[in-house]
């Protein structure tokens, strides 16, 4: 989607493999925003031409807004990896991870007119990066709060240990379906990763410092087209 005054962006938006958008400087307002984007805040394209912070009100209180307006201010580029963001989408908050960078986009005087907003949801990976940190104590804790899919199976025979309410939503037969990559994982000590229906599975092995592997995570995450 992309307003008039960006249409020399067009092919760069529809064929990045990232989330996109472009603000002003004075309201933060939607001049362009591609699918990706529209997709990662769980929005509509009615969005554009409306001020960020009218699209996603939960931003108000957390810290990119000010990041936003420093950006705007001092004509310098902010990146990030691993980014807690909260976001509204679908009337619940889902805390997901991103990868992003606010980029100042000058005009004919070298001023910050507008603001290029990319970003990469990294939630899966993040999660698994915090996985592997967590205590025994605080993986369940984790796994039960994680806003994707995700279960942690235990021991040889491979015994669900827990399981989140996203991941029992996929359907009954999911613990059987997936047996023979949990089965590989856990015999050959590597992450394996599959798509299906959409989603991206990922299968990490879960590992202690004295007995060697203990278990194994599965996490699925949406895959964004």
């Amino acid at each position: 989607m992309y307003h008039k005054n960006f249409s020399s962006y067009y092919q760069l938006f529809d064929y990045s493999p990232l989330s996109a958008a472009i603000l002003d400087v004075e309201r933060f307002k939607l001049e362009m925003v591609n699918e990706k984007m529209l997709e990662l805040w769980g929005r509509g394209s009615s969005i554009v031409n409306l001020p960020l912070l009218d699209v996603l009100p939960e931003l108000a209180n957390q810290e990119y807004p000010e990041i936003l307006r420093q950006v705007a201010k001092t004509g310098e580029v902010w990146k990030e990896e691993g980014a807690r963001v909260k976001l509204n989408r679908a009337g619940q908050l889902d805390e997901v991870y991103v990868d992003y960078s606010y980029t100042p986009i000058f005009n004919k005087d070298h001023k910050a007119s507008a603001i290029l907003v990319m970003a990469t949801d990294v939630t899966a990976m993040e999660i698994n990066r915090l996985m592997v940190a967590q205590s025994e104590r605080n993986l369940r804790t984790l796994v039960l709060s994680a806003p994707v899919p995700m279960c942690i199976y235990k021991g040889a025979g491979l015994k669900v240990e827990v399981v989140n309410h996203l991941m029992l939503e996929l359907g009954q037969n999911w613990q059987k379906k997936y047996l023979p990559a949990l089965q590989h994982v856990y015999h050959n000590g590597v992450p394996y990763s599959f798509i299906e229906n959409g989603l991206h599975f990922t299968c990490t092995p879960l590992l202690d410092g004295s007995s060697g592997i203990t278990g194994v995570c599965l996490i699925a995450a949406k895959v964004l087209n």
